[in-house]
């Protein structure tokens, strides 16, 4: 993973020399990973839709042979093929994703990263925020944070169906205590990952969804 991390730190300089400032790197190398990572994100939210779209049918079998384990896994599984979806084709695209995102994520925290804001003063503030590698002192990123994430789950398509408005509501609440004393390059990273995530999956249900479905 430290190779992995290295070439964070590197893209990060990288946007650092084209920006000037270490927050707009950190926000431009996050676009850079999410737009590249795009076609994962497709295609798990793609996969998504069609378990969902099929799940009244997955209901019938199980009700139809609760009492018959094998037959109803049987039906299910030709229910997939019929269909054409891979069951776990949720869930591979997005672990593909995750070692992206945690080596940005722990590069922001590295020991390198902190250097390379010390040695470029005044470069490592951001807005409001005098230090990257500080938590943001009035806490406005961790609302972002807590917003962002609310409508990140709330614009997966599905999202009405498979959510209740507790859980949409607890998950923010939980992630925003998490993040509260992370670095606020951290949570730069973590609120424009969500707009991001939210612009795709937007278009993906206004543009993809509707077409596939």
């Amino acid at each position: 993973m430290s190779w992995f991390i290295n070439i964070m730190l590197q893209a990060l300089n990288f946007f650092y020399i084209i920006s000037g400032n270490y927050g707009y790197a950190i926000i431009l190398l996050t676009i850079a990973i999410n737009i590249a990572l795009y076609p994962l994100t497709l295609s798990s939210i793609v996969q998504m839709a069609a378990m969902q779209k099929i799940q009244p049918k997955i209901s019938e079998i199980q009700k139809k042979h609760k009492d018959k384990p094998d037959q109803m896994q049987k039906e299910i599984m030709e229910l997939y093929k019929a269909e054409k979806i891979n069951p776990l084709g949720g869930c591979l695209p997005l672990l593909l994703k995750i070692p992206f995102l945690i080596a940005l994520f722990v590069s922001l925290q590295s020991q390198e990263f902190i250097k390379m804001i010390n040695n470029a003063p005044g470069k490592s503030n951001f807005l409001w925020i005098s230090n990257l590698n500080a938590y943001d002192p009035y806490y406005v990123l961790v609302v972002l944070i807590a917003i962002t994430t609310y409508f990140a789950q709330a614009t997966m398509p599905g999202a009405a169906q498979q959510q209740n408005k507790g859980m949409m509501l607890f998950m923010p609440l939980i992630i925003a205590v998490i993040s509260y004393r992370f670095p606020s390059g951290v949570q730069i990273y973590w609120v424009i990952s969500n707009l991001v995530a939210i612009a795709q999956q937007l278009y993906i249900a206004r543009n993809v969804s509707r077409e596939t479905f």
